[in-house]
């Protein structure tokens, strides 16, 4: 799919099954980690973590770290400044101990980032020119069926719009919490800022690859970036 954060949609009904042998965190990680090596090149560039072996050796042991961070650089702060409509719903989670969790279901943990990773791969075989099915059968997905637009492209877009509304209707239904803290404009104009200080280096030394995909991606990863120093400033200084 295009958007990365569409992606954990296909993971989420796993969460209803209520079994302690699946991680959310793990199957949510799981589910964007093969397009963090995007990210981190900041070019729309992979030839490892879209490969089966680059399930085991790059996305889950990403994977760990993605966890890892968000829940203990990012989490909080990113929870305590979000729209009340997510800040209630979201904040109750700012309790949870992820090192904690992670050290008694390690191979839960793992598990799980394995499978959500798998379904990014399934759904990019459906929807990407370089995936499995449509290159199996070009005929079928390469096949132009509005104008010019192939099969994969038309799935594609409407997967990530389906992806993004069940989202959005998975986060209204989760429990209120108490929203303790009110969202800031600093947090915001500190991650923008922030954001577009990043952007501006990686093309002052990456002028290459200015296409518009690769600015979206470049600018998706400073942001991401830009989450995990805010708060360290938060802490200190401001």
């Amino acid at each position: 799919m295009p958007f990365t954060f569409a992606h954990p949609a296909i993971v989420l009904p796993l969460n209803n099954l209520k079994t302690r042998l699946l991680s959310l965190t793990g199957l949510i990680a799981g589910a964007i980690v093969p397009d963090f090596e995007y990210f981190i090149r900041m070019h729309i560039y992979s030839i490892y973590s879209h490969t089966i072996g680059g399930l085991f050796w790059f996305d889950i042991p990403l994977g760990v770290l993605i966890a890892f961070l968000f829940h203990n650089v990012v989490r909080n702060k990113l929870f305590d400044n979000l729209p009340s409509f997510l800040s209630r719903r979201l904040s109750p989670y700012k309790t949870f101990n992820w090192n904690n969790y992670f050290r008694k279901h390690l191979l839960v943990v793992l598990c799980s980032i394995f499978i959500g990773a798998c379904s990014h791969l399934f759904l990019d075989a459906f929807t990407h020119p370089a995936g499995y099915f449509v290159k199996l059968f070009p005929e079928v997905f390469s096949q132009a069926i509005i104008a010019t637009i192939p099969l994969y492209k038309i799935l594609q877009h409407t997967f990530t719009l389906i992806s993004a509304l069940y989202i959005i209707y998975y986060i209204r239904k989760m429990p209120e919490g108490h929203r303790l803290n009110q969202s800031t404009l600093k947090y915001w104009i500190m991650v923008i800022i922030c954001t577009a200080c990043i952007v501006a280096l990686r093309f002052w030394i990456m002028p290459d690859y200015q296409t518009i995909a690769n600015v979206i991606v470049s600018t998706i990863s400073a942001f991401l970036i830009a989450t995990m120093i805010v708060p360290q400033l938060l802490k200190g200084a401001f």
